[in-house]
């Protein structure tokens, strides 16, 4: 199991209710740093909420989220960045009038987006800075194996590819925390081997907390794995206890299951 005693990110007794209905109850979430750790359960269970309260898209009526030892009170989504935090989306989420270099140069701070502002603007300091972040976004895409798709549209890409350029994007901030919001999604079984090659690669320098459908993939990359039902937690532990927890195999009951 990993250490608990060293979280990068808690959730400490988040409640959340939307249009009358409880979301989440009470949830509690520690994910140990330098791990990769896994949020799964059943349609509805509440897990892209929880992502939302940690990414400031939803305000908990009551509970914490502490990152690094600092209580977060007000969380703005465009400052995650700064935060060492960096979330891709399901799907892929990239602007599709941009070409893929342009896509993953906006996953910087907010001083890479100035910088393309104010590149589009003539401003005569913008050449410097926007030669300093292009060259890391290429560096970024040839790490990803996907040089060649620099200058080409999303919807030029495979959708494998356009899921690369979206990590991509998503390290340029050098993150601490990187949130992926179902990563499997449309990856097939061809791609799937890197894409587990790709998260582990990241840890122990980078923590990686994940919400996923395919168990195939939890399974294989996640350290520890918690289990929401109905907006609470029913379960943590490695792959191997949880495959054989009775309370995630009841929840799982005409599911996808756990296997």
């Amino acid at each position: 199991m990993p250490d608990s005693t060293d979280p990068v990110l808690e959730l400490r007794d988040i409640s959340v209710k939307l249009s009358g209905l409880q979301i989440l109850d009470r949830v509690s979430i520690s994910v140990p740093r330098g791990h990769v750790v896994g949020v799964i359960g059943p349609n509805g269970a509440g897990k892209t909420t929880a992502f939302n309260v940690i990414s400031g898209l939803v305000k908990p009526d009551s509970g914490d989220v502490v990152l690094d030892g600092r209580v977060l009170r007000r969380i703005k989504p465009n400052r995650l960045a700064a935060l060492g935090v960096a979330r891709t989306l399901q799907g892929v989420g990239l602007f599709p009038t941009m070409t893929a270099l342009e896509n993953v140069m906006l996953g910087g701070s907010s001083s890479v987006t100035a910088g393309i502002v104010a590149d589009s603007l003539a401003m005569p300091w913008a050449d410097g800075q926007q030669s300093r972040v292009q060259a890391q976004a290429l560096q970024m895409l040839a790490d990803f194996g996907i040089s060649d798709a620099a200058s080409r549209l999303p919807s030029e890409l495979p959708y494998p590819v356009q899921k690369r350029v979206a990590l991509a994007r998503a390290l340029m901030c050098d993150p601490l925390l990187v949130l992926l919001d179902e990563p499997a999604g449309g990856v097939g079984s061809g791609d799937m081997a890197d894409l587990k090659r790709i998260i582990r690669e990241w840890v122990p320098r980078r923590t990686v907390l994940l919400v996923e459908h395919h168990m195939e993939l939890v399974m294989s990359v996640c350290d520890l794995i918690w289990v929401m039902d109905a907006g609470r937690i029913i379960a943590s532990g490695t792959p191997d206890e949880v495959r054989s927890d009775p309370a995630v195999l009841a929840a799982y009951l005409g599911e996808e299951g756990v296997a």
